[in-house]
């Protein structure tokens, strides 16, 4: 009987052009060899190793070893945007906490900008454009962590604020939804069956509006209007588990998209969260979810629903160091 089941085969489309070709052409900037230096240096002995976290895909080019320059925290300040589902994960756990807590002690200023994560990016860019005016004075550029669809809220920050966002400078997407995921339109009710299956009553309840704005074809048209706009450097750090490290709680929504692509993350494609013009940091061993928090120190009774044990703080400080060295050789407007 299973050998007689037809395959699904995702709908003839127009909306979705695709080129492939090496990053390089495509605008994309490879920094896959220097933020490898930079995270594996933090991990001499880390379990899993660090080839391990971060997966050497093709093209990827050696960097040389070089001593970090010293001093980061006085040179930059350090925001966090939450993702869609950070509001049901709310008295859990917020994305990124540790790594907060833990940049705050290295003697960074942190801070954390919440977003509706029911509303519409442009909602969303209002309020962070409120909440970045609400920030101490400060001449010290941000550099932005933008988890998730936070990536949107921020790019539509920058478009529709450019005041407010010029203390920005550089964005640094982690699992970013640039391109939208196919689990927002064609893969909708499945996205919605997963969210009413989940073991956390918040992450039930129903979601509509705020899914439109994560349409590939939302996506991909808002970029076209508005890539001209985007000075601020973004850098995109990719997730893409192995199987062996993609959590049970979402294997129904990996399984959806594996049908059309297996390097995906539970939530996202792989080269949906790459960002035209922008620089590849790097293609990370785990899940949507794991590489931000972990849900099974937060939820312990569900710990077997998790593969989330990932150094979160290694991932972001080797960011800031790769977004350091990469803007100090910028040269100068």
């Amino acid at each position: 009987m299973t050998g007689c089941v037809a395959p699904t085969v995702p709908p003839y489309s127009n909306n979705t052009p695709v080129v492939l070709t090496t990053a390089d052409e495509a605008g994309v900037r490879d920094l896959r060899g220097v933020y490898r230096t930079a995270l594996c240096r933090r991990l001499p002995a880390a379990d899993p190793p660090c080839d391990q976290l971060l997966l050497e895909l093709a093209g990827e080019i050696n960097s040389p070893p070089s001593a970090p320059q010293p001093g980061a925290a006085q040179r930059y300040r350090v925001v966090f945007v939450d993702g869609l589902l950070a509001d049901c994960l709310d008295g859990i756990g917020r994305p990124f906490a540790e790594t907060m807590e833990d940049l705050s002690h290295a003697g960074f200023a942190v801070y954390h900008l919440s977003v509706r994560e029911r509303g519409s990016s442009e909602q969303n860019a209002a309020q962070l454009a409120r909440e970045l005016a609400a920030l101490p004075r400060d001449p010290r550029p941000l550099i932005v962590f933008a988890y998730a669809r936070g990536l949107p809220d921020v790019l539509e920050l920058v478009v529709r604020y450019p005041e407010a966002a010029a203390a920005i400078g550089a964005i640094v997407s982690v699992a970013g939804a640039m391109n939208g995921s196919l689990l927002a339109d064609r893969l909708d009710s499945v996205f919605r069956a997963w969210l009413s299956s989940l073991p956390i009553a918040e992450c039930r309840r129903e979601y509509r509006d705020e899914m439109l704005d994560l349409r590939r074809q939302a996506r991909l048209a808002w970029w076209q209007r508005h890539r001209a706009d985007i000075s601020t450097p973004v850098f995109a750090l990719v997730t893409t588990p192995r199987p062996d490290r993609l959590s049970p709680i979402l294997m129904e929504t990996y399984q959806a998209l594996a049908r059309i692509e297996p390097r995906n993350d539970g939530q996202l494609i792989w080269y949906d969260q790459i960002v035209p013009g922008g620089s590849l940091l790097g293609y990370v061993n785990a899940d949507h979810w794991a590489v931000s928090m972990s849900m099974s120190r937060a939820l312990p009774t569900l710990a077997f629903l998790f593969r989330d044990d990932v150094p979160r703080t290694a991932l972001i400080e080797a960011a800031i160091e790769t977004v350091d060295a990469t803007l100090g050789a910028r040269p100068a407007p």
